[in-house]
């Protein structure tokens, strides 16, 4: 049973609605190798409009080994539930998307394969506590100090393929160092029996900073057979960079995306 953390449909909605509420831009890079081999499996490249500390736009392009884009994501937060912001991805190379939109207080999950009817759900009576995508992100950093202090948090995490969400847990389970950089270690594993038979995925975060250093897991990207990759995503702090203004974010939103890697 594989439930990918995703981490797509072309939903509708446009642009963060007012460019003055955004002050700041940044960017950063990812690299996802084989965790057994070692070899580079694809890249990731995160371009991200703030408001102050907050993330109002996220934009993605999943990039093939040589660095050409292949798929992109774009996640742009619901004020009102921060944990899971509205979010597209679309794969140029499998024909695949699968997106999450608000339809008035209810939830739109869509989900399109090759060569099946597109499908999709309305979810009326979503939890509370339903994490999704990158809102991962915002529900560590508002659980960070019961997470440092031991305890596990249950929530439900939201599964665009299976149309669905399911129970999840998360708790520390290591503090080591990563490029001489103190960092906590979270597992996120389905709750239940089920957690005790699929594996979970680790983060890890700098203590400090509280940044996303390292992803070790099941990815939302798919392979050349649609099958969902094992694999650690590396974010150098040294990939990190202020960027002047929202040029990067805007290039990467219109940039072709191809329809095959090259073989390395």
């Amino acid at each position: 049973m594989r439930c990918a953390l995703t981490l797509s449909l072309a939903l509708s909605f446009g642009k963060v609605s007012a460019e003055s509420a955004v002050d700041a831009y940044m960017s950063y890079e990812g690299t996802a190798v084989d965790r057994e081999n070692g070899d580079v499996l694809y890249r990731e490249s995160h371009f991200v409009a703030l408001q102050g500390e907050k993330v109002r736009e996220r934009l993605v392009l999943y990039r093939c080994a040589d660095g050409t884009p292949f798929a992109r994501k774009r996640v742009a937060e619901v004020l009102d539930t921060p944990w899971l912001p509205e979010f597209d991805m679309t794969d140029a190379r499998l024909d695949y998307r699968e997106g999450v939109s608000k339809e008035g207080q209810a939830l739109k999950i869509f989900v399109d394969k090759p060569d099946e009817e597109p499908e999709q759900e309305l979810v009326a009576d979503a939890p509370a506590d339903l994490v999704g995508d990158a809102g991962f992100d915002r529900f560590v950093q508002d659980q960070w100090d019961k997470l440092v202090a031991g305890e596990t948090v249950h929530f439900h995490f939201l599964v665009p393929s299976r149309l669905d969400y399911m129970g999840f847990k998360v708790k520390q389970i290591a503090e080591l160092s990563i490029e001489q950089r103190p960092v906590r270690v979270f597992r996120l594993a389905l709750g239940g029996l089920l957690g005790l038979i699929v594996s979970g995925i680790d983060v890890s975060y700098d203590a400090e900073s509280r940044t996303l250093l390292r992803f070790e897991g099941l990815s939302n990207v798919r392979d050349a057979e649609g099958e969902n990759y094992v694999a650690r995503i590396d974010f150098p702090p040294s990939e990190r960079r202020d960027e002047p203004n929202a040029a990067a974010l805007e290039a990467a939103r219109v940039v072709p995306l191809a329809s095959a890697c090259a073989a390395l």
